[in-house]
This record gives C-alpha cells, structure tokens and sequence, in this order.
C-alpha cells in the first residue's frame, strides 16, 4: 500500500535519503536532487513500522498533553515531585508563588496568564540556583569548564552547548528529578570535548555516567508532564 509522503529533494543533498514526521503527522521525505521515485518509495515502505509507531507516539503525547489551567487542585512538578497547588487572594500578602510544605501557594488575582508568568518566574529563579551549582559541581568532577551558563525558556531542547562552550539550559528542567538533571548537565558538558553525536561522544558520555541511558529514556517518557 502506497504510503503519501511529502518529498523534498536537494542538489546540495549527496548520497542519504531521510524521513521525518513533523507535527502535523506528515512524513517529510528528503533526498538527493537525482534519486528516482522508485527508490524514493522503496525507502519509505521499508520504514513503515517506524512510521506507524512515530505517529501512534506522536498521537498519544498530544493526547496527554493539556494546557494548565493554574488553579487550585492542579498539580506542578519541581525536582521531580508533583506537588499540588492553592491559589488564594489575600491583599495583606505579597502576590506570587510560595513553595512551602510539599505544596505550591499562590497569592494572584490575575487570569491564567499572569499566575503563569508567576510560575515561570519561579521555576527559573529555582533553576538559576540549583542547575548553577550543580554545573560547578559536575564541572569541577569532570575537569571540563564551560565559559558560561544561561537559563532559557526554550520549550523542546532540554540543554545546549555553543562551539564556544557556553551552556544553556531550559528551566523547564527544575521540574525533573535531580539524576536526570545531572544526566543533561553532564551529556551538554561533555560536548565541550565533542561538539557532535558521534560515537565517541556517547563513550564519553558512558564512562562519565554508566547509567545515563536510563535517564536519557525516562526524560523522552515524561517531558509532556513538564509543559506548562
């Protein structure tokens, strides 16, 4: 059965084809400028299972997916805990968000979108102090110094590491576990030696942490949980 792909084709492209789904489930098929259709679409019938797979995936994290509403009842995630939240109005009060006692408090009479500036704001101050010295400490262990670290608000990459070794990080990640935090501090640290995912940069990421697969899979698994 003939699987409908979009095709892009590429003089600069010289030898591989490739295949994405983007996020509306279209396949996205790229291939070098002269590839001839019938090998175009052996490719793509040989990846069926894949794509199948991709698309049920894809499917079931939309499913999940549901936008906060940030009011009483709803739970947050921070340092891999889920917490629940009571928003109140108290004018005596300074307004914002309070952690306090396993449970998030927030003095807001704002819509859903200023409480969620208010959580926001709080997360990254949280990540600016805890990701901050948990870089100086790993850092330290491994001998490997960035120039500078940032936290950014960026909604699907978890870290980042430049050509000139300055790091960033989503703040988005205070609301994961504190191993799987030092598994993405150590996997963008480790880029300061390999700016690339070649198979030597997963060695070296391996002999730092023997165990960061298990992260690596628990992250790809619940990063839906962490969209606010």
């Amino acid at each position: 059965m003939a699987v409908p792909y979009i095709l892009k084709k590429s003089r600069k492209r010289k030898k591989t084809i490739s295949l994405q789904i983007n996020g509306k489930a279209e396949i996205v098929v790229s291939a070098p400028f002269f590839t001839g259709l019938d090998e175009i679409n052996r490719f793509v019938e040989e990846k069926q299972n894949w794509i199948q797979k991709t698309i049920r995936k894809q499917n079931a994290l939309l499913f999940r997916r549901k936008e906060k509403e940030f009011v009483s009842g709803e739970y947050f995630y921070y340092l891999g805990g889920s917490y629940p939240l009571e928003v109140f109005r108290e004018q005596n009060l300074p307004e914002g968000l309070v952690f306090w006692s396993n449970r998030f408090y927030l003095n807001s009479p704002r819509d859903t979108a200023g409480r969620k500036i208010y959580f926001i704001d709080w997360y990254k101050t949280r990540a600016v102090e805890y990701i901050g010295k948990q870089v100086a400490d790993l850092a330290g262990r491994l001998n490997l110094l960035p120039k500078s670290i940032k936290i950014t608000s960026a909604r699907t990459r978890w870290g980042s590491c430049s050509q000139e070794s300055n790091l960033a990080f989503s703040f988005r990640l205070i609301m994961a576990p504190p191993a799987v935090i030092d598994y993405v501090i150590i996997h963008e640290l480790m880029h300061i030696k390999k700016k690339n995912h070649s198979s030597g940069f997963w060695k070296l990421l391996e002999a730092a942490m023997p165990e960061y697969k298990l992260h690596r899979h628990w992250l790809k698994e619940n990063e839906h949980k962490f969209i606010l």
